[in-house]
C-alpha cells in the first residue's frame, strides 16, 4: 500500500488513514475530480457508496462557497420528455447521487459545508462536518465523523485528486 493507505483484509478496499491536523484552506482552494467515494459497513469493511467507477467533481472557491456532484456510473438513462418518465425511474437516478452547495469554513481539524441548497432538501440549512487531510500530493480526503448520537450514520471516505 502507498503511504497514507492501508488494506482493509476483509474485502482489500483500499481506505485511508488520517492525521488531523489544522485545515490549510490554501491547499483546499481549487477544483478536485473524484478518485473514490467509500461508505464502511456495520462489520467494518468498506465498499464503493455509489457503486464502481462514480464520477463527480468539488470546488472550493477563494469566496467561501463550495460545491459537490457525484453519481454513479449505473444511474438510469432517459430517453424522451422529462414528463413522460415514470417517477420510480427518476427517483432511482436521485438514489445514486449526491449534490449541494454553499458556504465552507473551518473549525482547527474540521471542514464545514454550510449547505443552501442539495438533492436531499432535509439538508438544506445543515452543517456537514468533514475530517479533511491531504493523504498525497494534489490528493484530498473529506472524511465523516463516526456518528456520536441516536442517529445512524456509516462512515464515510470521499478522496479527491485536484484538476485546478
Amino acid at each position: 500500500a502507498r503511504q497514507g493507505e492501508a488494506k482493509n483484509s476483509s474485502n482489500s478496499v483500499k481506505h485511508y488513514t488520517r492525521e488531523l491536523q489544522m485545515v490549510d484552506t490554501d491547499r483546499l482552494l481549487g477544483h478536485w475530480r473524484l478518485v473514490s467515494f467509500r461508505e464502511q459497513r456495520p462489520d467494518g469493511s468498506w465498499f464503493d457508496a455509489l457503486g464502481p467507477n462514480a464520477e463527480g467533481c468539488i470546488s472550493y472557491w477563494l469566496s467561501g462557497h463550495m460545491q459537490v456532484l457525484i453519481g454513479g456510473r449505473d444511474r438510469p438513462r432517459f430517453r424522451g420528455a422529462w414528463s413522460s418518465i415514470p417517477d420510480s425511474d427518476k427517483a432511482a437516478c436521485l438514489d445514486r447521487m449526491v449534490a449541494y452547495a454553499g458556504r465552507f469554513s473551518v473549525a482547527q481539524d474540521r471542514l464545514l459545508h454550510h449547505v443552501d441548497v442539495c438533492w436531499i432538501p432535509n439538508w438544506e440549512g445543515r452543517d456537514l462536518v468533514r475530517i479533511p487531510s491531504f493523504p498525497a500530493q494534489n490528493r484530498l480526503l473529506l472524511a465523516t465523523e463516526a456518528a456520536v448520537d441516536a442517529r445512524q450514520r456509516p462512515m464515510q471516505e470521499v478522496l479527491w485528486e485536484r484538476v485546478a
